[in-house]
């Protein structure tokens, strides 16, 4: 779907292919989301930029994913979604800076987008590019800790799960099973975070370079949004920059925080995969413990009755009046004894 924004106007402009491309000129953000075959030749014709492919943007060198070209600034990230659904990942999302104006590309809906696009329609977008911009990443960070902080919560409950359970009652195979499956499940939407943050990580340093984004010196980002810095007064362009400066700073603060936290998390879902397998070896000893007791204690009684059960002619205890019930006397004492013995010890 092609949706643009204007400043001055809330809400999107929804293009078809029979629209006139005309209007995206004037617009401050272009969102290209799961693009049909035409939707991205028209903002490459209108605009006079190249867009990447999906296959392009799923390159994982840091030169695929930050770059400069034709004037235009280009930022690829994975950004986190599904986390809701049975089928969480990630999903590309390039953003364009060129001639003031914010060209999205993305093959999903990340929550950052949906945030945006729901305060765009109560209140108009700034003329800015490069605001709008800080404002999907600071959404997108933001949605990175809600999710860390969700999977901080899960591993708190497997931990309850594998050590809150009471002494004597013993894991299934079932809950074992669903425990293996949850810290599986929690390493790989940490791994998807860690891979997002590592990118946006990224994308906030290159903007806040001066080579990477020219004149970021005497206003950042002015290569993203040079037609607005050459309209603007000096004093408005330069309170605009500080405020840019300011933005990524504090982005990259937070993005450093998230990723000491994601680290955190990684340790412990791994300390708690040792204590989920330590806690399948507990179980299948107490298993194998219960067989072997079960074996010793029967030992005994097993060796009286294959000797009495010998057919050999003479045996004088086959003639004596007492000689069953003693027998049967005789086996059961020979496995209480064991028996009593173990639970003394504390073997049982």
């Amino acid at each position: 779907m092609l949706s643009a924004y204007f400043p001055g106007r809330t809400g999107p402009l929804v293009l078809a292919p029979t629209d006139d491309p005309a209007p995206l000129a004037a617009a401050v953000w272009i969102d290209v989301a799961d693009p049909l075959a035409w939707e991205k030749p028209m903002v490459e014709e209108v605009l006079g930029i190249a867009l990447p492919s999906r296959a392009e943007m799923g390159e994982i060198e840091a030169t695929s994913r930050t770059y400069i070209e034709d004037g235009a600034t280009y930022i690829t990230v994975p950004l986190v979604v599904g986390i809701e659904s049975e089928a969480p990942g990630s999903v590309p999302v390039t953003f364009v800076l060129a001639d003031g104006r914010l060209v999205t590309v993305r093959y999903g809906d990340p929550q950052a987008f949906r945030k945006l696009a729901q305060g765009l329609r109560r209140a108009p977008p700034p003329a800015d590019s490069m605001a709008l911009l800080l404002r999907i990443l600071e959404h997108a960070v933001d949605r990175t800790a809600d999710i860390l902080e969700r999977m901080g919560a899960e591993n708190d409950a497997v931990s309850q799960r594998i050590f809150g359970a009471p002494a004597d009652r013993r894991l299934s195979t079932e809950d074992l099973n669903q425990i293996l499956r949850r810290i599986g499940m929690t390493q790989f939407v940490l791994s998807k975070c860690h891979d997002s943050l590592v990118a946006l990580g990224r994308a906030v340093t290159f903007l806040a370079v001066p080579a990477m984004a020219p004149g970021v010196g005497k206003g950042v980002a002015s290569a993203a949004a040079a037609g607005q810095a050459d309209a603007d007064p000096p004093a408005a362009a330069s309170r605009r920059d500080k405020a840019h400066r300011e933005a990524l700073k504090a982005l990259q603060r937070d993005i450093q925080s998230l990723n000491e936290n994601s680290a955190f998390l990684f340790s412990n879902v791994a300390f708690l995969l040792d204590a989920a397998v330590g806690r399948i070896s507990i179980e299948q000893s107490a298993i194998i413990k219960i067989f072997s007791v079960a074996a010793v204690v029967l030992l005994p009684p097993t060796m009286v009755a294959s000797i009495y059960g010998m057919n050999f002619e003479h045996m004088p205890e086959l003639a004596w009046p007492l000689g069953y019930p003693l027998a049967l006397l005789l086996m059961v004492l020979s496995s209480v004894v064991p028996y009593l013995l173990f639970k003394r010890k504390g073997w049982l």
